[in-house]
């Protein structure tokens, strides 16, 4: 035994040693496999160690020649991405997967350890939502490229995500400017934002003939609900302001690639103020709220469903509540 040592472990239970081989493999819990072997005075036992060790090598060897590129490629091209990811999933990962391809695309697969994926995750730690989703997008890949026996390594495992904390809502002013910006492009992807509750996603996708003579017609991309949301007054005299397309209601493609048109306007128009498109959700939600709307009205605009209305009023006003409040106090006979 002392001549074979490599990729085997020797135990002992019961007053008798055991041997196992040590395949470089893990399960989908992230632990080692190994394989049993006969006992060394076994007569097939060299035969089976040989055949074994040449698995491995030929498993590491051909792994090894397979890229973070290579593997991410293969992973979009597969059925498991094509077919049973949502579009909006795909377009997701694919910018996000490629992040992982720019810092590590042409290092061997299989020698990618956690604490390379750990580094690489640190680097963007100013930018907490953004490697969640490297992680999220890298993760996903491995996971099947695992599954396929192209690699055996998971450096993903158990790394948590950041804490990315809560989107506030716009300050009253900031959207004001906004809803009144001399910028069109502004202008008009705030109006879109706020009176629709909607994600910067799905009113990016909006098209004019989902503009119906008093509501908008939409599916949401992460929920697959279908919505009809009456149109608001401002908005119906912004979209007046605008020509009717066979295009997106806002121009080009703005939310595609690594620039995401609406939120770097929109950041531009506010500064300094710090604000992101998804908090005129909850500047949507609280002024419902504020106006006097059950949270059942509100989810019908907002999509969400009625915890998430809840928690996203969590910072509706008071002193707006209170005064609401008041009037409908008033109005009541005594």
């Amino acid at each position: 035994m002392a001549r074979i040592v490599k990729y085997v472990k020797r135990t002992k239970a019961k007053g008798r040693y055991y041997y196992y081989f040590d395949t470089g493999q893990d399960d989908d819990n992230g632990k080692r496999i190994w394989k049993r072997l006969p006992d060394p005075a076994d007569r097939i036992f060299s035969a089976t160690y040989a055949a074994l060790l040449g698995h491995r090598s030929r498993r590491v060897n051909a792994a090894q020649q397979l890229s973070v590129a290579k593997l991410i490629e293969l992973y979009q091209a597969s059925a498991e991405f094509e077919k049973k990811k949502a579009a909006s999933t795909q377009r997701l990962y694919r910018l996000y997967q490629g992040e992982l391809v720019d810092k590590l695309g042409t290092a061997p697969a299989q020698l990618v350890e956690r604490k390379d994926i750990v580094l690489l995750l640190d680097q963007m730690a100013d930018k907490p939502g953004a490697a969640n989703m490297v992680k999220r997008a890298g993760s996903a890949a491995y996971t099947w490229a695992r599954n396929r026996g192209h690699v055996s390594n998971d450096p993903f495992f158990e790394i948590e995500e950041m804490e990315t904390g809560e989107h506030d809502p716009w300050p009253d002013q900031a959207l004001s400017q906004c809803l009144e910006s001399d910028d069109d492009f502004v202008r008009l992807s705030v109006h879109l934002l706020y009176y629709t509750a909607q994600r910067i996603g799905d009113v990016a996708a909006l098209t004019w003939r989902d503009v119906h003579d008093d509501h908008i017609n939409l599916t949401q991309q992460k929920t697959g609900k279908e919505l009809d949301i009456p149109i608001h007054a401002e908005l119906r005299e912004e979209l007046a302001r605008h020509p009717r397309t066979l295009a997106t209601i806002i121009p080009g493609k703005p939310t595609e690639g690594k620039k995401n048109k609406i939120r770097l306007a929109i950041q531009a128009a506010c500064a300094p103020v710090k604000v992101v498109p998804h908090g005129l959700r909850k500047n949507a939600v609280n002024t419902l709220l504020e106006a006097g709307c059950s949270a059942a009205e509100t989810a019908s605009i907002s999509g969400q469903s009625l915890q998430m209305v809840e928690h996203y009023a969590k910072l509706r006003s008071q002193k707006k509540l209170s005064q609401a409040a008041m009037l409908k106090w008033e109005r009541t006979k005594r």
